[in-house]
Formats: C-alpha cells, sequence, structure tokens
C-alpha cells in the first residue's frame, strides 16, 4: 500500500478499498522487498462512464482498467513499471483502459501499445489523460 500511496496519485482510502478487489495483481520484488506493485482492476461502469465524460470518450463501461501501477523511489529508473505492466498484459486478454498524470506512466503505457485519447481533464493532482488498449476486435 506504500508504494502506491507514495506517488501521490491516488488517495489512500481508494486504493485500501480498490487493491483488494482487483481482478490481476503483478508484484516486482528485489530480494524479501516489495519494489513495485501493478494491478488490473475491477470494472466500475459507473467510474467509467465518469471519465468518458471526462475525455470526451466512449468505451464500453464494463472495461477493466490498469492501475496502481507504482514502483518504489529506491528501484526507480530500472524498467520495473513496463515488466510490470508486461506481466498484467500477459495475464489478460481483453482490451483496457489506464488514466494517469505521469509523463513516466504515459511512456510506460505508450511502450505497452496504449493510444492515448480523448483529452485531458483535471484531476485532483494534475491533468490526466486517458488511454485505451484494443486487444479485441470492436
Amino acid at each position: 500500500m506504500k508504494i502506491v500511496t507514495a506517488g501521490n496519485a491516488v488517495d489512500t482510502d481508494s486504493a485500501r478499498r480498490e487493491l483488494p478487489k482487483a481482478s490481476g495483481l503483478v508484484l516486482a520484488c528485489k530480494g524479501p522487498e516489495i519494489a513495485g506493485i501493478g494491478t488490473i482492476k475491477r470494472a466500475r461502469p459507473k467510474y467509467a462512464r465518469t471519465i468518458q465524460e471526462r475525455s470526451g470518450i466512449s468505451f464500453e463501461p464494463d472495461l477493466l482498467e490498469l492501475g496502481y501501477v507504482a514502483v518504489a523511489e529506491a528501484h526507480k529508473g530500472q524498467h520495473l513499471s513496463r515488466r510490470i505492466v508486461e506481466k498484467l498484459l500477459a495475464g489478460c486478454d481483453g482490451d483496457l483502459f489506464a488514466t494517469t498524470g505521469s509523463d513516466r506512466m504515459k511512456r510506460t503505457l505508450t511502450h505497452a501499445n496504449f493510444v492515448r485519447s480523448g483529452h485531458e481533464w483535471k484531476g485532483k493532482r494534475a491533468m490526466l489523460s486517458l488511454w485505451v488498449l484494443r486487444r479485441k476486435p470492436s
């Protein structure tokens, strides 16, 4: 939990509530230490509709979300977020979306073939953008 909230991208209550409900989870470990984390979040149709409104892009409201990709400060710069996302994608064959305001995460999503879609909107901590990965025919 510390790694997720240390990046200041999500509030602690949301992470505490949603992490146990994730449909996929990857931990990157360096010895006994957790160096990074990432999840495929459960479908949240109400939240997805909010993201559609903010971004101006329509997508299926039951689309799963890639999220909570975070790396501990001591392990940044080692491409762990890319490896975490690769492992998550290997375990999920459907389309996904993600939202971020982080330039590092935008590079990770681009590397994983997510496409930035719609327009940015003001989040609580930064300007956010929608990223979509289409892996099945629509």
